[in-house]
């Protein structure tokens, strides 16, 4: 890939993720997701709709704050181009936690569809779940 591209690529992945970051603003972080896309965790992988994931994230955010964290900023993305269709990104985010320990840092790895103009996950692998979760 030439680095122009691989350095368009990069601009691209950082600003689609910091997007996704709870804290972002974003109107529709489920426009992001392709619908359905697959859901892996330590329980196995299963389909998700993207209105469920949706429905799911206020969910999501009260069990960040049950486990005593803020919402999660991320820190750094790697990501490895498969095809001229498909990225495989790496996440590493730190939610602070809110009595003021350390950060806990969490991992995620998506599948990403690029249609050339728009990046969606088609695969979300969740590497950790959430201490007490």
């Amino acid at each position: 890939m030439p680095e122009a591209s691989t350095a368009a690529l990069d601009t691209r992945l950082h600003s689609f993720f910091g997007g996704l970051s709870p804290d972002a603003g974003s109107g529709d972080p489920g426009a992001c997701f392709a619908d359905p896309f697959l859901l892996a965790d330590d329980s196995g992988a299963r389909p998700v709709s993207r209105a469920a994931f949706v429905a799911a994230l206020p969910r999501r955010e009260q069990m960040f704050a049950a486990a005593g964290l803020g919402p999660a900023t991320l820190t750094d993305v790697t990501w490895q181009r498969l095809d001229d269709r498909y990225v495989l990104a790496r996440t590493d985010w730190d939610a602070p936690r809110v009595d003021g320990g350390a950060a806990m840092r969490l991992a995620s790895s998506y599948l990403l569809h690029d249609d050339g103009g728009q990046l969606r996950v088609v695969l979300y692998l969740n590497h950790q779940g959430l201490p007490g979760a």
